[in-house]
């Protein structure tokens, strides 16, 4: 009883993950996949149907005809059915690639911005405790999308077609010529193992490789990110070695992988010997049952063609397992709902803020580092309109104050106040929206100066911009540049000799 629950449960959770592929699409999505259905379907049901007729002008070809008007009406009949059979191949041809393209395109530009915006309403602590680096973060965002895309776009409509060519190549062998066809039955399995054996291990080499590859792009990542740290140091030698030997595992990944490919395609030859013994068997037929010679090239073919198919086929499964176990990270990431929820609009708001703040016995001890106190019974009371600068060692907690001011976090103890209010109970969004942060190192995002400023403010008129510029003796600089409030500072301000300086950057960084 216990075995039959848990294998209803495996099903049930597998039915699941193969669900969270499909979860972002919209009506639209549900009906390109439907027509690309239908085309994969129709693309695959081709080639039986083309060895149909295929057979019918080798027999009309080889065969005895009363007159040559019938002969000629016979060929003429089969030919035109080609032509019709390559104009509907090629409707389905295009239904097949540009509906599932089309719509594994939509559905990943939608899982991506949902991901995008999940990772970004996480708390902090949340990036303590299970991210390493932000590159760990642009690759999942990266990778996980691009292998359901890859699924999408790619892998389900060549399963469907090569399903589908199984099915009709068997279908339209044992309809023309049974006999012959159930001697080829049992060649399916020769057929379908280079197939399902080449998916299996090509998909354990990529992943191997791909996590050799983010290894080598971390090192990198964090080389460039602390660039000014490593020419201090002249590390750029120390670097290169590390980036290097992290890649030394990918090229024997490599090397693995082209003999499998090899091997892979190579065992494909056997093809020839399951052809040699159906043309025999075939030869049998014709001689001694009167089987007509076009229809025993058709069923050869057929079986051949059909074996072949179910063992492409069959290789993408693996990518399914792939693109499920991707949308499972991803659906878990979209439902996570964080304790501290930036997108929870309910709490208070105050009118007026006056400015005062007050830490009440405060303790507290970092997510990542639970046996290191930070605070214990810490009060402080900051009344409004007040300065004041805390001074401590590394370590200390100073940051930790303004951490816990604009709730990156929740003490473990104690409260904090802002006008006599706990901050847990004012709205968060705008708790953070009446303060400014400039940390020891400031960021700038990767757009002009202009757009940097209204992070601040969203919707300020280029008047506030400037005025808030002039407030931070920033504007002064500013002015001085070719494209002034529109320059892209980004980039600009890696650079020493630039326009834009550091202490530029930290005074642009502080408008």
């Amino acid at each position: 009883m216990g075995t039959e629950e848990n294998s209803s449960k495996k099903s049930r959770d597998h039915i699941g993950s193969i669900r969270s592929i499909f979860m972002h699409a919209d009506s639209a999505d549900w009906l390109l996949m439907v027509l690309g259905f239908i085309g994969s379907i129709g693309d695959g049901f081709s080639t039986p149907l083309v060895l149909f007729v295929t057979s019918k002008l080798m027999n009309n070809l080889g065969g005895t005809s009363s007159s040559a008007e019938a002969f000629s009406h016979s060929i003429n009949k089969n030919a035109l059915a080609l032509c019709y059979l390559a104009c509907g191949q090629w409707v389905v041809s295009f239904l097949e690639g540009y509906c599932w393209t089309r719509t594994g395109e939509r559905q990943a530009t939608r899982m991506r911005a949902r991901y995008l915006k999940a990772v970004l309403r996480q708390d902090v602590g949340y990036f303590d405790l299970h991210v390493t680096s932000t590159a760990e973060v642009i690759t999942s965002v990266t990778n996980d999308s691009l292998i359901i895309q890859d699924a999408l776009s790619e892998k389900v409509p060549n399963f469907l077609m090569n399903v589908a060519m199984f099915f009709g190549c068997y279908l339209i062998g044992f309809v023309m010529l049974w006999r012959l066809a159930i001697v080829g039955l049992p060649f399916i399995v020769i057929l379908v193992i280079p197939g399902i054996v080449y998916g299996r291990t090509l998909m354990g080499i990529a992943r191997k490789t791909r996590e050799e590859y983010n290894k080598a792009g971390t090192v990198a990542e964090q080389a460039i990110s602390s660039i000014r740290t490593v020419f201090a140091f002249v590390g750029e030698a120390k670097t290169i070695a590390a980036y290097s030997e992290a890649l030394e595992f990918s090229v024997k990944l490599g090397l693995r992988q082209g003999l499998a490919k090899g091997l892979a395609i190579g065992s494909n030859g056997v093809v020839f010997g399951i052809w040699s013994f159906m043309s025999y068997y075939g030869s049998r037929m014709v001689m001694y049952h009167g089987s007509a010679g076009g229809t025993v090239f058709a069923v050869g073919a057929a079986i051949a063609v059909g074996g072949l198919a179910l063992g492409a086929g069959l290789s993408n499964v693996k990518y399914f397992s792939e693109a499920s176990s991707a949308g499972e990270r991803i659906v878990e990431m979209i439902n996570r709902v964080p304790k501290i929820d930036l997108e929870n609009m309910e709490g208070e708001t105050l009118g007026n803020v006056r400015g005062e703040v007050e830490f009440r016995h405060v303790e507290f001890a970092y997510p990542s580092r639970p046996e290191s106190m930070i605070f214990r019974d810490f009060c402080l009371k900051i009344p409004a309109g007040k300065t004041v600068a805390l001074v401590g060692g590394s370590g200390s907690g100073k940051s930790t104050v303004i951490a816990l001011l604009q709730r990156f976090y929740d003490p473990l103890g104690g409260e904090i106040l802002v006008d006599g209010i706990a901050v847990d109970r004012l709205q968060l969004k705008w708790l953070r929206s009446q303060m400014g942060l400039v940390s020891q190192e400031p960021a700038l995002f990767a757009t002009t100066i202009k757009e940097n400023i209204l992070f601040g403010k969203e919707d300020a008129t280029i008047n506030e911009v400037v005025e808030a510029a002039k407030a931070s003796n920033a504007h002064n600089f500013i002015s001085h540049l070719p494209q002034e409030y529109d320059t892209q500072v980004s980039s600009v301000c890696l650079v020493p000799a630039s326009p834009l300086d550091i202490g530029n950057c930290n005074t642009d960084s502080l408008t």
